[in-house]
């Protein structure tokens, strides 16, 4: 299984040979075997990659995500239509009946607010999002999802505290995670020969994601509680605390089944269920709990 988490922050080139990686600067060459990585992260706007070295990484099935001059995820390299079944995957997909994708839509939305709950609990009693899904009907009809978030964040962070409010580094921060964890996510979508385009509720034109944007929402409160207890609103956002945000993709969470798993194994057990889902072949999605702290 691949743990590493490859960082390039310097200067580098970087190109292909024999299955490995090679990491080039003004000190030294390092190889880097491409069975042993799980995501490269490319931060400095002057690294030099081949195609020869993003090919590769493509078959390998490596996710490599490219961040602007905000330091935050602009672009993913993944790979295309990995899966001999494709055609009848996606097929399956898109004639997925909408009363399903609702049903479905409506148990993502219990588990991110559920998630939600459990990490505002950790700094205060309040049981106000825990009986707000009890209200959460098929296709969220009642809009429980955005009625939580802006209760939520303003309960977690302070009433003062804006999402759109791109000087605050706790959003600077949560925006690097999420987009993390959705590279993850558009990686296995691909693997799994599902199309990332047809979501299960979002559907806008514009986006190529949609899909992953569906699947990320439980999987957000993993980044708000790491922000919520690492990041402050003038915070800077260094190379070690980008760093830990990508390694939440190793941190533990507790499966359906009640096991104690990695959040990247839980992330392929999500999408590898909603395939099922949608070849007909289960009524539900594999979603995960938090591990209380």
């Amino acid at each position: 299984m691949s743990f590493k988490q490859i960082f390039i922050k310097n200067k580098a080139y970087l190109s292909y040979k024999n299955n490995s990686m090679s990491v080039k600067n003004e000190m030294a060459t390092t190889l880097v075997s491409l069975d042993d990585i799980d995501i490269l992260i490319v931060e400095n706007q002057q690294t030099t990659i081949t195609s020869s070295l993003l090919s590769n990484m493509a078959k390998a099935n490596i996710s490599v995500v490219f961040v602007d001059d905000q330091y935050i995820p602009s672009a993913i390299c993944t790979g295309l239509y990995k899966n001999s079944r494709t055609s009848k995957i996606q097929k399956a997909q898109i004639s997925t009946s909408k009363p399903r994708l609702n049903r479905l839509w409506k148990e993502v939305v219990i588990s991110k607010v559920l998630n939600q709950a459990d990490v505002l609990n950790t700094i205060k009693d309040d049981e106000y999002l825990y009986r707000l899904i009890k209200r959460v009907q098929s296709a969220d009809r009642g809009n429980i999802e955005a009625i939580a978030a802006a209760y939520y964040f303003k309960a977690m962070f302070g009433k003062g505290f804006c999402r759109k409010d791109e000087e605050d580094a706790r959003n600077i921060a949560l925006n690097y995670g999420y987009s993390i964890i959705r590279s993850s996510i558009i990686r296995h979508i691909v693997a799994f020969g599902l199309n990332p385009s047809f979501g299960m509720w979002h559907s806008s034109e514009l986006n190529a994601y949609n899909l992953a944007d569906d699947l990320l929402e439980p999987f957000r409160p993993i980044v708000d509680r790491y922000v919520l207890n690492n990041i402050s609103r003038t915070s800077v956002l260094s190379s070690q605390r980008k760093q830990e945000l990508i390694a939440l993709l190793y941190c533990k969470v507790k499966s359906h089944h009640g096991k104690n798993i990695l959040l990247s194994d839980a992330i392929k057990s999500i999408v590898s269920s909603y395939q099922s889902y949608c070849l007909g072949k289960r009524e539900d999605i594999e979603l995960f709990f938090l591990i209380k702290k």
